[in-house]
């Protein structure tokens, strides 16, 4: 059960790359600034967070033999929690950037 939620953060990298792809295209005919470079940043936070994620799963269903120390706060904070928040940050700031005039264009 714990390997299925590895599936949500995947969804995430994988939402990120196609933003990416499609904001790469649409600055180079906006001709952007190409911030489209930091969801990739962002996708690499999420990774750390995805790694983490399957370590600590792994653990859960080891025989008992995993290090107490995957299974602390401080562990799951630093290693998951603020690079998952960090790269969703990022996302959500550069979609921003380029996608904004869907929420804010009005027609004349």
């Amino acid at each position: 059960m714990e390997y299925l939620a590895t599936l949500g953060t995947l969804a995430v990298i994988y939402l990120l790359y196609i933003l990416a792809r499609l904001s790469e295209r649409l600055g180079s005919v906006e001709k952007m600034a190409p911030m489209y470079r930091y969801y990739y940043a962002g996708a690499g936070f999420i990774t750390i967070a995805l790694i983490t994620q399957v370590v600590t799963a792994r653990a859960e269903l080891s025989s008992g033999s995993a290090p107490a120390w995957l299974f602390s706060t401080w562990f799951t904070l630093v290693l998951y929690h603020l690079p998952m928040a960090i790269g969703v940050t990022i996302g959500l700031l550069v979609s921003w950037r380029y996608w904004s005039w869907l929420i804010t264009h009005q027609e004349k």
